[in-house]
């Protein structure tokens, strides 16, 4: 592991995050980044920052579930995290405030101190976590498997798996808006039977690449 994915390990940890889901939300989000890289145009350093915000995304539930995205900004804008800089941590801390609720806007302090280029970074990372996190909202790591095809106006889901995700369809439906302002494409998810030998629910490896 890096030293910064040790310090964003030990932070989740001292926050009791939910590991299962944290991981495979930062799975999804990585393969979502990878997937849908000709629509953003943003590098590796990028992916890591959302895989970071991914692991601890959830982090505000230790204060209170209500507003915890707002308490997972401020607990990950206090942290002194030597291993980031400044502006990654900044970046990394909206991240946690836009996975649900409000869109970016100006007169949110912690967005409107962003340089243009980390503005960038958090308008086109944050639906990719939003999408991930609503991909398992049953907490159940039910998605197995995940591809996209980019179309003209939409992007489709491939999701290979074994269950209904009535959960993470109605979550989906919930949490794209963000997806659509930014991207200018819509989402839908058609969920296939998964193809990797001996998959199994909930899901037992890692999407490819998202490490």
């Amino acid at each position: 592991m890096t030293g910064k994915r040790e310090a964003i390990l030990a932070l989740a940890q001292r926050y009791n995050y939910d590991e299962e889901h944290a991981h495979q939300v930062e799975c999804l989000a990585g393969t979502l980044f990878m997937e849908l890289e000709s629509l953003h145009n943003l590098t590796r350093d990028d992916r890591k920052l959302l895989e970071y915000a991914a692991i601890v995304h959830d982090i505000g539930y230790f204060v209170t579930p209500a507003g915890h995205h707002r308490h997972g900004l401020q607990m990950v804008m206090l942290e002194t995290l030597p291993e980031f800089t400044r502006e990654e941590k900044l970046v990394i801390a909206n991240l946690v405030r836009y996975h649900r609720k409000a869109l970016p806007a100006i007169e949110h302090t912690a967005f409107g101190i962003l340089s243009d280029e980390d503005k960038r970074r958090v308008l086109y990372l944050a639906p990719l976590l939003r999408v991930a996190d609503a991909l398992d909202r049953s907490h159940q790591r039910a998605i197995q498997e995940l591809s996209c095809e980019i179309h003209d106006q939409s992007v489709t889901l491939f999701v290979g798996t074994e269950s209904e995700l009535t959960s993470e369809s109605a979550a989906l439906g919930r949490k794209v808006d963000m997806f659509r302002h930014v991207y200018r494409h819509d989402i839908e998810m058609i969920a296939i039977q998964p193809r990797l030998p001996g998959a199994s629910k909930p899901a037992e490896f890692a999407f490819e690449g998202a490490r």
